[in-house]
């Protein structure tokens, strides 16, 4: 029973993984959605764009953190059976699983609400992007997970 547990050293390294998606996550998201605002001509100052970055971090991370974090909560485990089958490269395995977790969450939303939930998501640009979000997540678990386990 004791192998199914997470270790440590893997709860650390989900824990910062998923805080690296969420802040990051919420930071792209504002800045295309402030840019969409911009191509519409609206004029935002730089305070503005600071104050509503640090605004929509604050207030997105409940819901953020949970529909995001599920999906990448899957994608490490999934991770895990990946990096033990292939035995190398874990960080690239894991980054992969991250770009994963966020692609299908992203079309997931999409194809259950039939809209797009993220505003980012609804060009290209800002999809690819917040999967890139997602695979600098996953190469964040498998460093803090790999430092972490490492003897001192």
């Amino acid at each position: 029973m004791g192998k199914f547990l997470p270790t440590k050293a893997q709860c650390l390294g989900f824990f910062a993984g998923l805080l690296v998606l969420n802040i990051i996550g919420a930071v792209v998201s504002t800045q295309f959605n402030l840019g969409h605002l911009l191509a519409l001509g609206v004029d935002i100052s730089f305070g503005t764009r600071l104050s509503t970055t640090f605004h929509d971090v604050i207030k997105m991370q409940p819901l953020f953190g949970v529909i995001f974090g599920v999906g990448f909560f899957i994608a490490m485990v999934v991770g895990h059976f990946i990096a033990k089958w292939v035995k190398i490269l874990p960080n690239l395995v894991f980054a992969i699983s991250g770009f994963a977790s966020m692609l299908v969450t992203l079309v997931s939303l999409t194809a259950a609400f039939q809209i797009t939930a993220i505003g980012a998501a609804r060009e290209w640009d800002g999809f690819i992007s917040l999967c890139l979000v997602g695979a600098l997540a996953g190469y964040t678990y498998s460093v803090v997970r790999t430092r972490l386990k490492a003897p001192a």
